[in-house]
């Protein structure tokens, strides 16, 4: 027998993958990457619904701080005698009546919407900023001679609710900017009653007596989309909806509620 009958004989065929089990191999590769992909997609959603939880938070501690900041303001006075008279600020709707009562120092509070509203308050010493972190004008800043000078001047700054940024902005001087973004609701419930019992007995989202507190509430929104199941409604955008009567309606955002109140300085004698 040659050679290459022998081996002809010996090796009939050549040995290889079959069509079959590649095409199994092919299917339960395609099974897999396919549950990889899942696990990679749910995760993703995961991480960025607590991202956008983490910067709600965050935002909404910040939005807290920067409000009461400016409205602890409202109605300081370098001296305590010195009583605020009427003025109308070149700001719109920043226009401060004089006290209702005549033993009280005026009115530092305006109530212009449940979304604005405007302070007012005399400056302390030089190194004082606005809302805008700026410093005072030096026109402003060579009339301070003394802290607790009755000449100081006056502060005027207006806060309001920008739903073109969903921000919260303060006008004063003339100019606008933002202060908190990612805010997609605000609202000032004005706490006022009776002026010479120095008290509160009613809150709402406007006042027709003298206002002793705000108590200010945010809806803080995160910047993502589709991060969520968007076939209900979040609990927080819900309880907001029902509680202030807003029509917001984007269930792909996350959504969180912070809130706050403070007592104002324009009760004191």
């Amino acid at each position: 027998m040659s050679l290459s009958a022998e081996k002809n004989s010996t090796h009939p065929y050549q040995w290889g993958v079959s069509l079959i089990e590649l095409m199994i191999a092919m299917t339960i590769g395609c099974f897999l990457i396919l549950g990889i992909t899942q696990i990679f997609i749910t995760n993703q959603k995961s991480y960025l619904f607590q991202q956008s939880q983490l910067g709600n938070g965050e935002n909404g501690r910040f939005a807290l701080a920067v409000l009461g900041q400016e409205l602890s303001k409202a109605g300081y006075r370098s001296l305590p005698t010195t009583i605020l008279n009427a003025d109308n600020s070149s700001i719109s709707g920043c226009n401060f009546p004089a006290g209702i009562y005549g033993v009280f120092a005026g009115v530092s509070v305006v109530a212009i919407s449940p979304t604005s509203l405007c302070i007012r308050y005399q400056a302390n010493n030089r190194a004082d900023v606005s809302c805008q972190g700026t410093a005072l004008s030096s026109t402003n800043q060579s009339v301070i001679a003394t802290p607790y000078a009755q000449s100081n001047p006056m502060i005027v700054e207006k806060i309001a609710l920008d739903t073109t940024t969903n921000s919260i902005t303060c006008t004063t001087g003339g100019t606008t900017q933002q202060m908190v973004t990612g805010v997609a609701d605000l609202r000032f419930d004005y706490g006022s009653g009776d002026g010479p019992s120095k008290t509160v007995t009613v809150f709402g989202p406007s006042a027709t007596q003298t206002i002793g507190a705000v108590r200010y509430a945010a809806l803080m929104q995160s910047g993502s989309s589709t991060i969520r199941d968007t076939t209900d409604v979040p609990k927080a955008l819900s309880d907001w909806n029902t509680r202030f009567g807003g029509t917001i309606s984007d269930n792909t955002k996350v959504y969180q509620i912070v809130q706050d109140t403070i007592m104002l300085r324009n009760q004191m004698p």
